[in-house]
């Protein structure tokens, strides 16, 4: 009898067990309940709007909303685009937390979330799982031409996490990549692709020289009108992506109006701009490129000649002074400086609250 009783049972509990079973499968694939979405989007939407509106945006600056119905089996949705322009000294990565955590607190997930520094542009997908519920446009206005401030960052190729950290900095800045380094290729496509301005860093012969190397693929005082060309040209095709090219040390090469003249007439044929890094108070490089007809600028700040975070804090604060006193300003960075970084990390935010936008340089070429 106590047989019986165990067998009944244990059949009893099989059978729960497999009712619980079919039940799951026919809530989950068979009939599942029918995710509130419309729901969703709205909470989702007012959490934005929400965001946006402590950040200064109100119906002015609506360049565009569209709202589309969406259908998924059971399920209703109004699907919002919104395209929203903010003002130039809002921090777009500053938004995009805030409206990240907005709208994880809806019940909803940021599907991709995208800043591209160049444009001053945020690109946003909100939903639940791959359903979009929201897309969302921020256009941040640009700084008008008053305060605009390029800082290039010289020496790349040896190194990708240095480039990588940067480019979180999420700001337009300049990248100079050395030719023939390990990483040289791999960087420049990098930061193209991320939307950054790529120019070549060429070495030049300086001044102490070889004693003082200017490093591989540099040109020399003496080489001759057709190695020039093919150093040079080999340099530019090994670097894609460049509109423009900056001298690698050079002190001796930039003093000299013959060599200049004729680096400059091959950087004319490839339509490429000039920027004198000026490491050489007699360099006659930008002089000679202006001559050649080139789009040109030149350096105005060293900014880590030491590496030290204090001193390239003042630099960056000289970089501030002469922008918003001459309207624009050229500098230097170094990747192989440990505290580049920090210092930018640091005092950018500054800039944009002072009304200084960072510019890719071939904006201030002329």
């Amino acid at each position: 009898m106590k047989q019986k009783a165990k067998a009944f049972l244990r059949t009893l509990i099989i059978l729960s067990i497999l009712g619980l079973g079919v039940y799951y499968v026919y809530l989950t694939y068979i009939n599942p309940p029918v995710m509130d979405y419309d729901g969703i989007s709205n909470k989702v939407d007012q959490a934005i709007d929400q965001v946006l509106v402590s950040s200064g945006a109100s119906n002015l600056n609506i360049i565009k909303v569209f709202r589309e119905e969406k259908k998924l089996d059971q399920a209703t949705w109004v699907q919002t685009t919104k395209e929203i322009r903010l003002a130039e000294t809002i921090d777009l990565n500053e938004t995009g937390a805030a409206l990240k955590k907005a709208i994880e607190a809806q019940g909803a997930r940021v599907i991709s979330l995208t800043i591209n520094p160049v444009e001053n542009t945020l690109n946003l997908k909100a939903g639940v799982k791959n359903i979009v519920l929201e897309v969302l446009v921020l256009r941040r206005k640009i700084a008008g031409p008053k305060c605009r401030a390029a800082i290039i960052i010289d020496d790349l190729g040896y190194d990708r996490q240095i480039v990588s950290q940067l480019m979180t900095l999420q700001e337009a800045l300049t990248f100079a990549v050395l030719p023939g380094e390990r990483y040289s290729k791999i960087i420049a496509e990098q930061v193209t692709k991320a939307g950054y301005e790529v120019i070549l860093h060429q070495p030049m012969e300086p001044i102490g020289y070889p004693k003082i190397n200017s490093g591989k693929r540099s040109i020399l005082m003496t080489m001759d009108k057709q190695q020039i060309r093919e150093m040079l040209e080999k340099n530019i095709r090994d670097v894609p992506y460049i509109n423009g090219i900056n001298n690698h040390m050079g002190s001796r090469i930039t003093e000299d109006a013959e060599k200049m003249q004729e680096i400059m007439n091959i950087l004319k044929e490839h339509n490429l701009f000039f920027v004198d890094s000026k490491t050489s108070p007699k360099s006659v490089a930008y002089k000679t490129a202006k001559k050649t007809g080139l789009q040109a600028a030149y350096n105005q700040v060293f900014l880590d000649n030491q590496d030290d975070l204090g001193y390239i804090r003042k630099q960056l604060d000289q970089v501030a002074e002469l922008s918003l006193k001459n309207k624009k300003v050229v500098a230097i960075g170094h990747g192989t400086r440990k505290e580049i970084l920090s210092a930018l990390q640091e005092k950018l935010p500054e800039f944009r609250k002072k009304g200084i936008a960072i510019v890719p340089v071939s904006q201030l070429v002329e």
